[in-house]
């Protein structure tokens, strides 16, 4: 189900520095320990960074009546700065003041003044002992405060929740550590060095096929997976298999040589001199119809149509032997 189904409006309290909100579509593409994972984060209460809460349920009023304590949090902001350092789960905080003059009916009647706090920002250098890197990082001094607790930027990056972190940054820079321990996990040739820092995260280390889909977007999510997609199809478009035959039959044209060449069968005779050979047989046709019928020998003739004038008053040869001439007289030959 969609996580959108499941929260469909996040309450203003709980907003962080990014979501994680999906269509149908990225159901079920994204795998489940990614999809486990989003759930996770946005099921999370942040963290009392501004406000300091009541562990009382109930407490007694100036009347001596009791009352229910209400912890309500104090609305925060996330700019887009946000993640672009270590902010150690601060905010933008926003409220109303009034102008103090000294006097105060004055300062009762003036209007509220919007205000804005913002966390102190200071470049710092941090060192990563998994990825053996130093790196200029945006901090708060709540957030130097947590890396000096957790020991290093390696402890604080992996074993906080991603809720108190809030910020892409870190995500990306854990994503890194978890690649680089589940494929140093598996080599061989490591120097004294790596071994040790590798035993000291061991209990860190996940499958890589995990490490690589965290603190990934929704977006970056789906295009991974519509790429892992399309390589198990292992779909060829036909010109680059058609490239590969042709490549193919030249190795073989240019290793076997040139194959010889068939002789074709030629007509003995060319349509043109059948076309006059034609002309003269008809030619002697006539001749011999002619010669026929003036000596009054008895041939095969051609069949020509009654009462044709070619023939004028020739005699048309009938059925056994009998001559018919124009005047429907039958006559008879010896």
């Amino acid at each position: 189900m969609p996580i959108r189904n499941h929260f469909p409006i996040f309450h203003k309290l709980k907003q962080a520095a990014y979501t994680y909100v999906w269509t149908d579509k990225c159901e079920r593409l994204l795998p489940k320990h990614y999809k486990e994972r989003c759930l996770n984060f946005m099921m999370k209460d942040p963290e009392a960074v501004h406000w300091i809460p009541d562990p009382r349920k109930y407490e007694y009023n100036k009347d001596g009546l009791l009352q229910k304590v209400q912890n309500h949090p104090i609305l925060v902001k996330y700019p887009v700065q946000c993640n672009q350092g270590l902010w150690g789960g601060e905010g933008v905080v926003q409220c109303f003041t009034k102008p103090i003059t000294g006097r105060r009916n004055r300062d009762d009647n003036m209007c509220r003044m919007p205000k804005f706090y913002a966390p102190v920002l200071t470049e710092r250098k941090l060192y990563s002992e998994i990825l053996d890197k130093w790196f200029e990082i945006p901090c708060t001094n709540r957030a130097m405060d947590l890396i000096d607790d957790a020991f290093g930027l390696d402890y604080y990056v992996l074993q906080t929740h991603e809720r108190h972190l809030n910020s892409k940054l870190a995500m990306d820079l854990r994503r890194k550590m978890l690649i680089t321990l589940a494929t140093e996990s598996q080599r061989t040739n490591l120097t004294l060095v790596r071994q040790k820092i590798l035993k000291r995260y061991e209990k860190f280390m996940i499958p890589l096929e995990e490490a690589e889909w965290v603190g990934l977007s929704i977006r970056e999510a789906l295009e991974k997976a519509e790429q892992e997609e399309e390589s198990r199809r292992d779909t060829t478009p036909l010109k680059y298999l058609l490239a590969d035959k042709y490549r193919q039959e030249y190795k073989e044209f240019k290793l076997q040589g040139p194959k010889p060449m068939e002789k074709k069968l030629t007509p003995s005779i060319s349509l043109k001199d059948f076309g006059r050979a034609v002309k003269d047989y008809i030619k002697i046709q006539d001749v011999f119809y002619a010669a026929t019928n003036q000596s009054g020998v008895r041939e095969a003739r051609r069949p020509t149509n009654l009462g044709s004038e070619r023939h004028g008053d020739q005699p048309i040869w009938g059925p056994r032997g009998t001559a018919t001439n124009q005047s429907g007289v039958r006559e008879s030959h010896s």
